[in-house]
């Protein structure tokens, strides 16, 4: 029956409404989560269709993957084809920092000033779970990713010690830890190969895959690499490193994703061109050189006063091309990959921060939560 909608031929009921089937799997699945409780708390019937394992999955499939920002305590998403196009996601009570995003769940930190370390906590925005992870209070791990591991089921976060903490005993080097354990993170060893600075992973084909990132000052003028340096890719099934050939580009690049592969853009210092490479063929490590992108820079100075030097940019997604997204002060702008502006508004927020991070929402109810210690729902940090 779903087949004929898709196709146009959809049958009416005797009193000319639709088949049950049809606005369960045709129209709800599509809903964003919000709208979808709502038509849950009047609808008996639908309460029940759209309450499976099956239809949860099915409706976070149609998600889609936003930019994530913050403003202090309001944690939002950016969606331009969306009437209001930046979301309050969630109002919570405290500011937290997002730092990892994996199917519609969150992990988010925060600076405990007792400690002088980061506490570290994991949520789900749309169903308003949030525990703290205490097994990894005042270890001094970093976080580099979170993951799916298909072989147990099981989320998993990828840490990183660099340093020691109070004693030469901690092993430096890879751990991991599963969502729900009581144990402690595992370490995995260390790769000398691995020993740069990474910036946010990109999860494609069961593996996270970083881009290193090298500081330099702006002032520093940093030609293109005569050779291409390697992506780090961690297989999340297997849980080892590797190393990926990347296309010669700038220092300053960075890994995303486009419509399930990866690519890889680059800025110039002075932030007016961005090259863009996508990987053509997973397993034989083929980019093609897409696009070379001119922002118009003077274009959006002229709409916004409040558009400065200091600025954010991502490469978002949209329907097998690409869109740059810009922020800067209260700007948030989207360019082609002609270099044309073609949409930008004023979102008001005075500590607006844009993120390198995406949120896929998702009412999927997962069972770790009740494994961790002081897990809540809706509830503080929740206002």
């Amino acid at each position: 029956m779903a087949k004929a909608a898709r196709a146009g031929a959809v049958p009416l009921r005797h009193d000319g409404s639709l088949p049950e089937e049809i606005v369960v799997w045709e129209i709800l699945v599509r809903l964003d989560p919000k709208s979808l409780l709502r038509c849950r708390a009047v609808h008996r019937t639908w309460h029940h269709a759209t309450s499976t394992r099956a239809f949860l999955l099915a409706h976070h499939a149609h998600q889609p993957a936003l930019p994530i920002a913050s403003d202090e305590e309001y944690i939002l998403t950016v969606d331009r084809l969306a009437t209001a196009q930046l979301h309050t996601i969630a109002h919570l009570d405290k500011a937290f920092n997002p730092e990892a995003s994996c199917d519609g769940l969150l992990v988010l930190s925060r600076y405990n000033n007792m400690t002088d370390t980061i506490d570290f906590s994991v949520c789900n925005l749309a169903t308003r779970q949030f525990a703290p992870l205490q097994q990894l209070h005042e270890l001094g791990l970093r976080l580099l990713g979170m993951y799916s591991h298909q072989p147990t089921g099981e989320y998993r976060l990828l840490l990183e010690r660099d340093s020691y903490n109070e004693t030469t005993e901690d092993q430096l080097g890879y751990y991991v830890f599963a969502l729900g354990s009581h144990q402690s993170p595992r370490y995995i060893g260390w790769q000398e190969s691995t020993s740069q600075c990474f910036s946010l992973p990109v999860l494609v084909c069961d593996s996270l895959h970083w881009y290193p990132v090298y500081y330099v000052s702006e002032s520093s003028y940093v030609p293109l690499q005569s050779e291409s340096k390697a992506i780090i890719v961690f297989d999340t099934i297997a849980e080892s490193f590797r190393p990926m050939r990347a296309p010669i580009v700038s220092t300053n690049s960075y890994a995303f994703e486009m419509d399930g592969t990866l690519g890889i853009y680059s800025r110039n210092y002075a932030k007016t061109t961005i090259d863009i490479w996508v990987l053509h063929n997973y397993k034989s490590e083929v980019w093609n050189f897409k696009y070379r992108i001119k922002l118009p820079v003077a274009e959006i100075r002229g709409k916004f006063e409040t558009f400065d030097d200091l600025w954010n940019m991502e490469v978002v997604s949209a329907d097998g091309d690409v869109l740059l997204l810009v922020s800067s002060g209260r700007c948030l702008s989207y360019i082609d990959n002609d270099g044309k502006l073609i949409d930008s508004f004023d979102h008001g927020r005075k500590y607006f921060f844009l993120s390198k991070y995406r949120l896929k929402q998702s009412l999927v109810e997962h069972t770790f939560f009740q494994a961790l210690e002081s897990s809540v729902v809706n509830t503080s940090p929740f206002i």
